[in-house]
């Protein structure tokens, strides 16, 4: 009793030490600072360790306030985002202290701490200083999201994995309802050649894509679990859902994010919709031996151009303003011998932006964004290619973890004479979640979309609880 007095009346000198720093300081950011530090003391003593829920759901919509600076120190900017990442270091520390003897159970913990361990060192010899404590502070993040879920789930059960639903469905309210605005009024972003990208509370398009991607992952892993994924127990609402994110990633018009629906699509067809997948894989097919001589007569012949819609632009066409591709290609040949200088060690972790900007040639003094958009090359050049095989050390653990639980509860399923239709539990969802990450790291700044990730690490916390050896019977 007395412990927990003792807490309380720290927590509460903390609140009347803010309080008071409000009414003395003149600094507005450094107000919201402390009005933020309030808040947050607030409701980590009313909802105790589920305060990470609330993190988590608010994350998505304060992202609208990304650039509201509350201080700067020299170059570094410290805003709202930048609050939350410390707020969540300082909480996570004091989380896994806590619950020290649940720490040694998470999954990748070894990689993940050798990881941060080795892109701190970096902070060394670092080109960029202020970037490497940053963005090591983010990649401790993840590992804190994504162990604390893991902790929580299992502590609580079905208990904590409902409140994260409900969390996870209250935060993508708003992101969703601005997207949906945006498309109907026209409202979105004219970039890469394309009007009308939208982008909901996003920084970018490509983030509101692989955030609502997320989502369809999450809602084809809670209709297995349910067993409800077959197309005629699917309900209702769920193919309803289901169009609605499908139509919100369409109309990012990130193509990767397209690729990554559809290869969860096909994953999912192989095991459960095998003629409706061969038949939408044959119509996709017939569409774009069609397509082009049909378009062409329509040209020649009416004047009509059927590539004139955005949509079917980006989807059958490529050009030099909207495709990337050879764009990246070139970012990376020119990269490469700047890396091959610090090839073991790499420039320190987060120093991309400024190395390249320092280095970039002419034919790229247009490219404002100074970032990678591969998360491989990102980390190989900021930490060296002990830092790339560190980092992938971490999902190809997922991954070891995830296909062992599959070949036991492929082995269960045999011994009690099921089918795929059986639905026992399964984690083919988790696993194609791993995949399609990896890939997407092949053309964006996925650790960059601190929203999407901060969610996909705290699901696979989730996930990992759920699908872990051990628990197969279950």
């Amino acid at each position: 009793m007395m412990n927990y007095l003792k807490r309380f009346s720290f927590n509460t000198l903390l609140i009347i030490g803010a309080a008071i720093f409000t009414f003395i300081n003149s600094n507005t950011g450094l107000d919201i600072l402390a009005l933020l530090l309030i808040i947050f003391i607030i409701l980590q003593k009313v909802f105790g360790e589920y305060f990470i829920l609330i993190l988590l759901a608010a994350r998505p919509a304060l992202d609208y306030w990304r650039d509201f600076s509350l201080f700067s120190i020299r170059s570094f900017e410290f805003n709202i985002n930048s609050a939350l990442s410390v707020f969540l270091l300082v909480w996570s520390l004091y989380f896994f202290v806590k619950n020290r003897a649940y720490f040694k159970q998470i999954p990748a913990k070894i990689p993940w701490l050798i990881f941060i361990g080795w892109i701190s060192f970096t902070a060394v010899y670092s080109y960029d200083l202020i970037s490497t404590i940053r963005e090591t502070a983010k990649a401790a993040n993840l590992f804190g999201l994504m162990g604390i879920c893991y902790i929580l789930s299992v502590k609580h059960k079905g208990a904590f994995s409902k409140n994260f639903l409900k969390s996870l469905i209250a935060g993508a309210i708003l992101p969703l309802l601005i997207a949906a605005y945006q498309l109907l009024f026209r409202a979105g972003m004219d970039i890469d050649d394309v009007s009308n990208r939208i982008y909901g509370t996003f920084a970018h398009p490509n983030i509101l894509a692989t955030y609502s991607l997320l989502l369809l992952l999450i809602l084809a892993n809670e209709l297995i679990i349910s067993k409800k994924i077959s197309f005629k127990t699917t309900p209702v609402w769920s193919k309803g859902l289901i169009l609605f994110l499908l139509a919100i990633i369409a109309f990012t018009y990130t193509r990767m994010a397209w690729i990554g629906a559809a290869l969860l699509f096909i994953i999912l067809g192989l095991i459960y919709y095998r003629k409706i997948l061969i038949v939408i894989l044959s119509a996709a097919a017939l569409f774009f031996i069609l397509f082009y001589p049909l378009n062409h007569y329509l040209i020649q012949n009416y004047n009509i151009n059927l590539q004139s819609s955005g949509l079917i632009s980006r989807l059958t066409s490529r050009n030099e303003d909207s495709d990337s591709i050879k764009w990246r290609i070139s970012l990376a040949d020119k990269v490469l011998p700047l890396f091959r200088q610090r090839l073991i060690l790499g420039y320190g972790y987060g120093s991309f932006p400024k190395v390249w900007d320092d280095n970039k040639d002419v034919g790229n003094i247009w490219d404002t964004t100074s970032e990678a958009h591969n998360d491989y090359i990102k980390v190989a050049f900021e930490s060296g290619i002990i830092g790339l095989i560190l980092f992938l050390s971490i999902f190809i653990n997922l991954l070891y973890n995830q296909i062992s639980f599959a070949i036991k509860n492929k082995q269960r399923r045999v011994s009690m004479n099921a089918t795929r239709h059986d639905f026992v539990k399964s984690n083919i969802v988790f696993i194609a979640s791993i995949g399609i990450y990896l890939i997407l790291s092949l053309s964006d700044n996925m650790l960059h979309h601190t929203p999407v990730i901060w969610w996909l690490w705290a699901v696979w916390g989730v996930w990992s609880a759920k699908y872990r050896l051990g628990t197969e019977e279950q």
